[in-house]
């Protein structure tokens, strides 16, 4: 795949939408407009070709797999009044099912079943578009929001005062342009890094700020169980991914659709990382089958003579200062990492007293969510001109049809194009972190954490993060210090094109200024205090949280400990010790 070129490019400018008076923004019709008319077609293309992918295997073995993976989720799933009736929809299918199955397959046919829950899964995973709901979601809610942050501000608590605005606390950086030339151009399948349930509001709020088309979105089913959310995004292009449905006839559905809506010229997003980070950390083990449903569509729209028929794939990094539902995140990833009985937290993302005491903290301090559009991608890897064309690993024009020929025909190749994604999988991990903006807040908590680590190199993560208060205390002047060569050691990596460093990191005048603003972000959000300073100490109220934020800057080889195989990074590893490296 091509080798990175980012030091050879032009630099990116900040291409910041933010700091703006509120007013409206003119809304961009695109390919999603028209779904409602097609989307009968597009369900029964997605029924027909999963049937397709799998009436050649034994049916009674897939059904019956199926059954049995599905009663079990069913007497796992928590519903409420607002499920209901989707659960109600699940038992009487899969009751039907198990009925069937005990029959003899000559009086009840065993395709006929899966037809049958080959367009129930069709029919749930498909979305809607409601046109005048979008024009009401991207003026009223941004609207409140900016209400909200005025008032928080202390400035005019009147709505038709207000002088500030919701997006005058989003920094859209990198390339932005780019992006909305590619979108006219072919298909965008955007994908963000994933750390909180308001990753989906914030990235379609964030499309319409950059004047591009709404995108269709995969969103957790779990988002649905809360009427509000559930209203606005049925219509806005959502459609429903259930993580907990594990069997075959349920992925291959949601795959096809995913595939069906690129083809059809649908922009669409979805977070590769397959779910929230729960380390803290960028993502770097990417999940390939609905990525691969962009290669997927390119192939046959080219095969159909459709024009436009490249898929870009734009890489995201959403950094936030600090993440509403990082004690509940955390926790669940040590209790699997360590196999050991933690008691989690609850998920507090989708609390509305929690939002909103969320957002009423991030007006009320000023502070920011970074948003980095990364270059673009082709289906191999590839980086892409802002005229679609594909650069190949020598710089050279490259033509995607001559990748996807298979024995002189244009085709889909199973096994060439697994590896084909397996590639741009690795090289989407690779972007992630080469377009993160480090904020204040992580290289705080990262610094704090690596300089206890120094003081006890020979404890494992779990008896780590059980330091007593004195163990995990420290001077506040050599904290300045450590902190001020961690800073260092980023600027040089920033200089290399491996990351990007926020302006406050940037132009701070010292290093008590940017450590002083990034200690108050950790503080703004959680009961306990991410990091406490007093006049000469400083200390650490929950080491739990502290590895969460710390973990946005592993993958760089910044660990004092770091044990990287070969001198080559490896995301995503632990070292002998159990830290993420």
């Amino acid at each position: 795949m091509a080798e990175d070129d980012q030091k050879n490019s032009s630099p990116v400018t900040p291409s910041s939408l933010g700091a703006f008076q509120f007013r409206r923004v003119r809304s961009v019709p695109g390919p999603l407009t028209r779904f409602q008319s097609i989307r009968p077609q597009i369900l029964q293309q997605v029924s027909e070709r999963t049937f397709q992918n799998l009436e050649g295997a034994p049916l009674e073995v897939l059904l019956g797999e199926a059954l049995y993976a599905e009663r079990l989720r069913m007497s796992r799933d928590r519903w409420n009044p607002f499920t209901r009736g989707r659960v109600q929809g699940d038992q009487k299918l899969w009751g039907q099912i198990q009925r069937g199955l005990l029959q003899p397959a000559a009086e009840v046919d065993r395709k006929g079943l899966l037809q049958r829950v080959i367009q129930h899964n069709a029919e749930e995973i498909g979305g809607f578009f409601d046109s005048k709901i979008y024009e009401f979601a991207t003026h009223a809610v941004p609207w409140g929001f900016s209400w909200m942050l005025n008032a928080a501000s202390v400035r005019r608590f009147l709505p038709w005062g207000m002088t500030e605005s919701l997006r005058s606390r989003i920094r859209i950086l990198g390339e932005v342009k780019s992006l909305q030339k590619l979108a006219e151009k072919g298909t965008i399948l955007l994908v963000p890094t994933h750390q909180s349930n308001l990753d989906s509001l914030l990235v379609g709020y964030v499309i319409y700020l950059m004047s591009l088309p709404p995108f269709a979105y995969g969103a957790g089913l779990n988002l649905f169980s809360n009427p509000f959310l559930s209203f606005f995004m049925s219509r806005l292009g959502a459609y429903t991914v259930d993580r907990n449905k594990n069997n075959a006839i349920y992925k291959q559905t949601l795959k096809n659709y995913s595939s069906q809506i690129l083809k059809e010229g649908i922009h669409s997003i979805f977070f590769p990382g397959g779910g929230r980070s729960r380390s803290g950390a960028i993502e770097s083990h990417i999940k390939l089958g609905l990525l691969g449903t962009g290669l997927e569509a390119q192939v046959e729209a080219m095969i159909d003579g459709r024009p436009k028929s490249k898929v870009f794939v734009v890489p995201m990094v959403v950094s936030y200062h600090y993440v509403l539902e990082a004690r509940s995140l955390i926790d669940t990833y040590l209790a699997e990492a360590g196999k050991h009985q933690f008691i989690r937290a609850r998920d507090e993302s989708w609390q509305i007293r929690k939002v909103l005491s969320f957002f009423w903290k991030l007006f009320a301090s000023q502070s920011n969510v970074t948003v980095r559009v990364g270059r673009a991608l082709d289906i191999f890897g590839n980086f892409v001109d802002d005229e679609g064309h594909s650069i190949g690993p020598q710089g050279l024009t490259i033509d995607p049809a001559r990748w996807l020929t298979s024995g002189g025909e244009l085709r889909v190749n199973p096994q060439r194009d697994q590896e084909y994604t397996r590639e741009l999988g690795e090289r989407l991990a690779d972007r992630f972190h080469k377009e993160n903006t480090v904020l204040t807040s992580h290289l705080v908590a990262f610094s704090y954490f690596e300089m206890l680590r120094a003081r006890y190199p020979d404890f494992d993560l779990f008896r780590f993060l059980r330091l007593s208060l004195p163990q995990r205390t420290v001077l506040w002047v050599d904290f300045l210090d450590e902190a001020d060569r961690c800073r260092e050691r980023l600027v040089a990596l920033a200089q290399q094109g491996q990351l990007y460093l926020s302006d406050e990191l940037l132009h701070a005048p010292n290093a008590r200024v940017w450590v002083r603003d990034g200690i108050r972000q950790l503080g703004l959000s959680h009961d306990a205090q991410v990091l406490r300073v007093s006049e000469r100490t400083i200390w650490t109220e929950d080491m739990n949280l502290l590895y969460y934020y710390r973990n946005r800057l592993t993958g760089y080889g910044l660990s004092r400990l770091a044990e990287f195989s070969g001198g080559k990074k490896q995301f995503g590893q632990n070292d002998s010790q159990g830290f993420l490296v």
